[in-house]
């Protein structure tokens, strides 16, 4: 899901907070879980992906793909750390929801 001018703020009703923007990713697909949460990040801040923190500052990128992508069906359902000031919300279902930390 692509920012418009303004900020997107919708509210997470799972989680009871504000939703500044999300993003999908596909099993099977180039577009990752990582991929997922550093181009949702990026695009909340209005920056390049290269400029934000190293995302192995906040959780290790490779264990984040293979815990949602390694198997037909994931076992876990929603995976939750902090990454360059934001809460970031990753769930099996493919949804990455990027909060106010």
């Amino acid at each position: 899901m692509s920012k418009s001018s303004t900020q997107i703020k919708k509210p997470d009703f799972a989680t009871n907070t504000t939703v500044l923007n999300e993003a999908e990713w596909r099993r099977d697909d180039e577009n990752t879980p990582v991929y997922a949460v550093v181009t949702a990040v990026a695009e909340v801040e209005d920056s390049a992906v290269g400029d934000l923190p190293p995302l192995y500052d906040a959780i290790d990128p490779e264990a984040l793909n293979k815990l949602f992508t390694s198997r037909c069906e994931p076992t876990v359902d929603l995976v939750e750390f902090e990454y360059a000031g934001y809460s970031i919300a990753v769930r099996g279902s493919g949804d990455v929801a990027v909060h106010p930390a």
